[in-house]
């Protein structure tokens, strides 16, 4: 046995010991929920999952919520807050490489949008409809606020151009020319992700497909809530969804 691998098991002997010795848990579920958890409760819970599994696969195996890599951190936004959490429930090809019966997973990754001082939140089916969930809830009637014309972006520039701020200012209510506001921009193509802190506010850069009339009813129907179904892929791959 190489030191290597002997170091390697001492290590891994250090850690069984330390997990039969840490204090019963009583924090938020170590698997997948859609109860409402404050913020800090997910961070905890995940940290403790990680504890315990020395991180491995966190993200996949624990069927945990996660920040978001997109926020990675709370924001205060007037009497709201914004967090971004998101689950990973999709069937591990390696596990599964055949489909299974019964096996009930999503097939994608989930979002969760959450508002702390409301004890608040959204779940959604893609990282846009549960950006659009919260700003219903935080900023209503953002859904009618004017587009942001296509010609007047400088892809060059981090955030609008100055002509964009111009053409914004002079048309948006001075309701939603506060802290944390949107702003919707004209897009096309592949280009149609919202984009946090890029409005003039600090606020989100909300494609305009968000509210096209043939895009709207689809992204309000994928912000709805959903349930745990109690059919499992494997018996240690934890609660998955069926939406």
């Amino acid at each position: 046995m190489t030191d290597e691998q002997l170091a390697f098991d001492i290590e891994g002997m250090l850690h069984e010991a330390a997990v039969e010795d840490a204090p019963e848990w009583r924090g938020a579920p170590l698997h997948f929920t859609t109860a409402y958890l404050s913020p800090s409760d997910l961070d905890a819970a995940i940290a403790h999952w990680q504890s315990l599994h020395r991180l491995d696969g966190s993200r996949r195996d624990s069927r945990m919520w996660h920040r978001a890599i997109a926020v990675p951190g709370g924001v205060d936004v007037g009497e709201h807050g914004f967090d971004l959490f998101t689950v990973d429930l999709r069937c591990d090809p390696w596990k599964h490489p055949e489909p299974h019966a019964d096996c009930a997973c999503v097939g994608d990754l989930t979002y969760m949008a959450i508002c702390e001082p409301h004890a608040w939140r959204v779940i959604a089916s893609d990282e846009n409809a549960a950006v659009e969930g919260w700003h219903d809830h935080a900023f209503p009637g953002w859904r009618d606020l004017p587009v942001v014309p296509a010609r007047l972006r400088n892809t060059d520039e981090i955030g609008l151009s100055k002509a964009a701020r111009k053409w914004v200012e002079q048309r948006y209510p001075a309701s939603m020319q506060i802290v944390g506001a949107p702003v919707i921009t004209e897009r096309s193509g592949i280009g149609t992700r919202h984009v946090p802190g890029r409005s003039p506010w600090g606020g989100y850069d909300i494609s305009n497909t968000a509210v096209e009339p043939s895009q709207a009813v689809i992204r309000r129907s994928r912000a709805r809530a959903v349930s745990v179904d109690p059919i499992r892929c494997r018996a240690d791959s934890g609660p998955v969804l069926r939406i």
